[in-house]
Order: C-alpha cells, then structure tokens, then sequence
C-alpha cells in the first residue's frame, strides 16, 4: 500500500477516534451537569470542512505524485518509474505452450538425428520465449506509465478541485476569532505531521534508491529497484510540508 493512502487511512482514523472521544466527554459533563447535549452545526460544518480539506489534499498529492513518475519514466525510461509486468496476448501463450512431436516422445525412443534435431527446436523455443517475454516486458511497462498518466490526471484534478472548493468554504464560513482557534491549530499541526512524515519517510530513500539506480549494477533483473515511486511521492508531499509547516510557525508567532 501507499504511503499517501496509509496517511489517508491514518488520518480519518485518528479523526474517527477524536470525534468519538471528544464526544464521550462533552455528553459526560452534559449528563454530570443535568443538562441537555447540544452540539453546534456550526461545528459540525467547521469539522467536515477541515477533514475533507486534508483528504482533498491527500488525493490530489498522490495525483501529483503518479505524474512526477510518469515523468521520471518519460526521462529515464519506464523501468525507473514502474515495476516489470508481463502483458502477453493469447497467441503469445499458445506460441509458449506449442510443443513439437519430438518433444512427446521419450528420449529413448529418438534417434541421434532426432535428438539433435530437438536440441535445435528446445533452443530456438527458449530464443522465441526470451522474446516474448521481453515484447511482453516491455507492453507492461508501457501499460503501467500510460495508467499512471491517467491516474494521475484524474487524483490531482478531483483532489485539488475537492481542496479548493472546501478551502474556500472554511474561509467564507470561518471568522477572525476561529482562524485562531483550537480546531485550526488541530488542522494545521495534522497536516504538518502526515506530510512531514510522508516527506521524511519517502526522500532519503527514494534519493537512495536513485543513486544506486544510477551508480550501481544490480545482480539480475530480480533484485532491481525502481526508485521513481518513493522519489515521486516525497516531491510531491515536500512543497505541501513546507507550505503549512511555514504557517503553522506563522501561527504560533501570532500568539496561535
């Protein structure tokens, strides 16, 4: 799983768990003091704007992110970006699958000539496969940047569109007074946190991993890493880091 969608599922977690806390005590204290539960649908309203502003930022992050890929992949080739997957058609599969009749004879029963005649056609099956599976390789790959395009268009354009207009209602909803209020203050340190974590996590090692791309024979086709992914993730999350961590301080000097 990604690690945008582990912040996503994270998040909402502790979202779920904070309401309900914070539902416990107020209906506590209401019941201790003898009086009724009243809860604001100003508050409710204010809460569903903040959480839906992170989960609009968390799309369309991962949006970004699909696209930095696809354009590392466009620069330095598919196998940079996306992991090796085979596309094979179905004439492909039954080339792979024919056998020649000597093939169903036992070995004892061949001849000399015959015996030699199937090492040629075991050879040239084995030639023919390497083949297709590299044809099949490759058709992969270009599945996977051209899926990744689409995903990415399609995450950064919902996701920044579900940002912007939730952003624009907490402003237009919001006052002076609840700009610096606990609820914000919770908004801003939540979104420093979830994108600070995705950024640290992913960025030394996504630059690791590139560098040993770059520097470094891998011992086979199996042990081969492909670096854009983690890359793209941390790029992507660093400016939105940087962003809120910047007013988030800002906040704090204000007396936030």
């Amino acid at each position: 799983m990604e690690a945008a969608w582990i912040a996503l599922i994270a998040f909402l977690g502790l979202v779920g768990l904070g309401v309900v806390a914070a539902a416990a005590t107020l209906v506590f204290l209401r019941f201790r003091s003898g009086t009724s539960v009243h809860i604001s649908m100003r508050l409710l309203l204010r809460l569903y704007l903040y959480v839906v502003i992170v989960v609009g930022l968390i799309l369309f992050t991962q949006g970004a992110s699909h696209l930095i890929r696809a354009g590392f992949a466009s620069a330095w080739g598919n196998e940079f970006s996306y992991e090796p997957r085979h596309v094979a058609t179905p004439e492909e599969n039954d080339e792979i699958r024919k056998q020649h009749p000597l093939e169903l004879k036992s070995r004892d029963q061949l001849t000399d000539e015959e015996l030699e005649e199937l090492s040629v056609v075991i050879a040239d099956r084995e030639r023919r496969q390497a083949e297709i599976s590299r044809l099949q390789r490759e058709r992969g790959w270009d599945r996977s940047h051209r899926e990744g395009l689409i995903r990415g268009i399609s995450f950064a354009i919902i996701g920044g569109l579900i940002w912007l207009v939730h952003v624009l209602g907490r402003r237009w909803l919001g006052t002076e007074e609840e700009a610096s209020g606990v609820l914000d203050r919770v908004y801003l340190a939540l979104i420093v946190v979830i994108f600070g974590v995705i950024t640290i996590v992913n960025l030394p090692q996504g630059v690791f991993e590139a560098l040993r791309y770059a520097l470094l024979e891998d011992f086979d086709e199996y042990s081969r890493h492909h670096p854009g992914g983690k890359l793209a993730l941390s790029i992507a999350s660093l400016p939105i880091w940087i962003a809120y961590l910047t007013g988030a301080i800002r906040a704090v000097r204000r007396g936030g």
